[in-house]
């Protein structure tokens, strides 16, 4: 079990269970959504999320894809995935409150990355999507 929520704790949720996978985005929707160069993402289903205060405001970026966002401090919490039931929910791993508990193991959309972004990991890099089941 893991807790989070945004910087000014109005919402706060929790999530149960093994993740789906963590890694970081580098798409351009997500570094437009943070204000950041790469977002890193942890994901489990929608059914391993309790919302526990507060409530997000979502924003459709795609069909059946939303991110949310506190409405006070405007803190970035998730981009969902609702093409699948039950839906895919990835937390910003910064809006966890143990985000150490969850390094990334992959890199997602690595060829829309930033060219001036050096990164000396060896973690597998996918030029698109890694699709989860």
């Amino acid at each position: 079990m893991a807790e989070g929520g945004c910087l000014c704790g109005a919402i706060r949720f929790t999530v149960t269970g093994p993740d789906k996978g963590v890694g970081y985005c580098h798409c351009e929707s997500c570094r437009r959504q943070t204000g950041a160069p790469v977002a890193a993402f942890v994901v489990f289903s929608e059914d391993q999320v309790v919302w526990l205060q507060g409530e997000r405001k979502r924003y459709e970026s795609s069909p059946r894809r939303f991110r949310s966002f506190c409405e006070i401090c405007g803190a970035s919490l998730t981009f969902e995935d609702h093409r699948q039931s039950p839906a895919l929910v990835e937390f910003h791993v910064s809006a966890l409150d143990h985000p150490d508990a969850f390094p990334p193991n992959e890199h997602t959309h690595y060829a829309e990355r930033i060219s001036w972004l050096g990164l000396s990991d060896d973690l597998t890099k996918y030029p698109g999507s890694m699709e989860i089941e």
